[in-house]
Order: structure tokens, then C-alpha cells, then sequence
């Protein structure tokens, strides 16, 4: 997958197909998963719920980055801190304050 040609968070979690066998257990919403599982897409949902007023080009790139160097693909076991931390890294503090300041919360959040 190359995330430079990435333009929605769907471009991302298309490339990988899971099947939740725990749904709903007790760390489902701590871990990270980059595929899709039927018509549930868990990027697209952190991005409905946290970043929705950002360029969506710009979140799917770098979740496609985190998810390629991450790979979160249901196998493994990725928290969203440490995606979110990812994130964080890619992105210029001085071109995108409000998105670093977003993923700071977020980070926060998961780290309480």
C-alpha cells in the first residue's frame, strides 16, 4: 500500500479484512485494528468521533503510515496509545497545531 496515494480512511482498512472472533471483549476498545470487519471500519469510526474537522487525506495517510509500520491488522496486539503516539510522530508540530494538540488528548486519555 502506498500511502502517498491514499485519499480516505476507507483506502486504508480496504487493503486488510479481518473477522472479529472477540467482539465486544474487554480490550476491544483499547486495541487497534486496520482492517475492516464487514461494515465495521474502526479508523473511520476514531475519525467520525476525533477528527472530523481535519482533512481526512491528511488522517488516512498517516494512519496508513502507523498502520505499515504498526501492523495492527487484528493479529497483532497495537493500543490506540501507541497508534496515537505514532500518529503524533508524523506529523509537523508547526504545520498542524490543532491536530497535534488533538492526539495529545487523545494520548492523555489512554494513558490515564
Amino acid at each position: 500500500m502506498d500511502c502517498s496515494n491514499v485519499k480516505k480512511i476507507s483506502d486504508v482498512t480496504n487493503q486488510i479484512d479481518y473477522v472479529d472472533n472477540k467482539s465486544g471483549g474487554k480490550d476491544d476498545e483499547k486495541i487497534v485494528s486496520c482492517g475492516q470487519d464487514g461494515n465495521y471500519n474502526e479508523l473511520q469510526d476514531k475519525y467520525n468521533k476525533h477528527f472530523k474537522h481535519i482533512n481526512e487525506e491528511l488522517i488516512a495517510q498517516i494512519m496508513c503510515k502507523c498502520c505499515k509500520e504498526l501492523k495492527p491488522t487484528g493479529k497483532e496486539r497495537v493500543t490506540w496509545l501507541e497508534f496515537y503516539e505514532c500518529m503524533k510522530k508524523k506529523l509537523n508540530k508547526e504545520k498542524y497545531p490543532k491536530t497535534i494538540e488533538k492526539l495529545n488528548a487523545l494520548i492523555a486519555y489512554h494513558r490515564a
